[in-house]
């Protein structure tokens, strides 16, 4: 399965679509599949590293 994935605060070069493996559910969940997500100003300001001041993050 594919994801689109950052390790560190930046712009767009940050961003990298990765294989990882395809998650399996254990007893009592469930996995969703994904056909589109959205991207919101609030996603693109975690990114930047905007949010940190929320999650104290560095």
């Amino acid at each position: 399965m594919r994801a689109v994935m950052f390790d560190r605060y930046g712009t767009n070069e940050v961003v990298e679509v990765r294989d990882v493996p395809v998650p399996v559910a254990a007893r009592g969940e469930v996995v969703v599949k994904v056909h589109a997500a959205s991207v919101n100003p609030v996603d693109w300001k975690v990114r930047y590293g905007q949010a940190r001041i929320f999650t104290g993050s560095k």
